[in-house]
């Protein structure tokens, strides 16, 4: 597909561009995009590891000319359905993911720029990083008077920046709490997206939560309509939303009922001090704290999904 990016005001001469501004666009770009593709297989931004060949290919996108009328450069990428081919069928079929075919990580990036700005969009596929990312672009920028138009013939709505945009985007940033370890009791409702994501019942409702690459799906499975205790990292949305990263699965023991509740912004060493002091029972997940396992590489999710 091809896309224009116009630069107006811009303190280059028209139909010129700094190499190390294109540059910075480009690493926002494509930082961006892949976070976009990520929390929507996964349910968060962060991407760790290597990228395999097939990813590079799908985040391939071509700068094809620099014309003049203020600067405007002409950009091409393919489809994800077109370059994701090897996954194709276990990602398009979720409901987070049906709209990944058509797009492309130009208008990945489009839309989640859309969604950070706009007050009226659903903020379900932002999180921190991932507007951490956002506030990044501003560094494209020359000056307070520039604005950036990213167009896509008429296929998907023109997107405008300007530096004074970013200021929303922090504040949204900033309502965001830190990613922390957490412990969760509840049974184990729902398996999906080939059975990386999962759903958590608890007393206080259902928690939506991704197995880390330390977890295979066939370990939790077994649990599925049981109760269990899991350890791992709560990561926050907009809105007060979150998504559990599972590290550890356990046979729920006295006294972890006590946790089948959502996640609050308490340490987990608050959450078991409480929980000791109110039940009087000691908890076999104190000893778990500052333990929690490494990072995950982004290819294997795709790997897991592709299953």
């Amino acid at each position: 597909m091809r896309y224009e990016i116009k630069i107006e005001k811009a303190q280059e001469a028209e139909g010129s561009i700094n190499l190390e501004r294109i540059a910075s666009m480009a690493r926002g770009i494509l930082k961006i995009s892949e976070g976009a593709l990520n929390i929507r297989l996964k349910g968060i931004s962060i991407t760790k590891g290597k990228r395999s060949e097939i990813i590079q290919k799908a985040f391939h996108v071509t700068l094809t000319g620099i014309d003049k009328g203020s600067t405007v450069l002409s950009i091409n990428a393919k489809t994800f359905q077109e370059t994701l081919q090897p996954y194709q069928l276990n990602l398009f079929r979720q409901e987070q993911q049906k709209d990944l075919a058509g797009h492309t990580p130009v208008s990945l990036f489009i839309t989640t720029f859309q969604q950070a700005m706009d007050e009226k969009k659903n903020k379900n596929l932002l999180d921190k990083p991932l507007l951490n990312e956002l506030k990044q672009f501003r560094k494209a920028f020359n000056n307070d008077e520039e604005t950036f138009i990213f167009t896509n013939q008429d296929t998907i709505p023109v997107l405008r920046i300007q530096r004074q945009d970013f200021e929303r985007i922090r504040t949204l940033e900033s309502t965001i709490p830190e990613p922390e370890p957490v412990i969760i009791n509840g049974k184990v409702e729902e398996l999906k997206y080939s059975k990386l994501r999962v759903k958590i019942q608890t007393d206080q409702g259902n928690i939506d939560g991704f197995l880390s690459e330390d977890i295979s799906s066939d370990e939790i499975a077994g649990y599925w309509g049981k109760l269990i205790t899991i350890s791992g990292i709560s990561h926050y949305k907009p809105e007060g939303k979150t998504i559990i990263e599972i590290k550890n699965i356990y046979e729920p023991g006295e006294g972890d009922r006590y946790f089948s509740r959502k996640p609050t912004n308490e340490t987990v060493e608050e959450q078991i001090q409480r929980q000791q002091k109110e039940t009087g029972l000691k908890n076999q997940l104190s000893s778990l704290v500052d333990q929690w396992p490494g990072n995950e590489d982004f290819d294997k999710l795709l790997n897991m999904l592709s299953k």
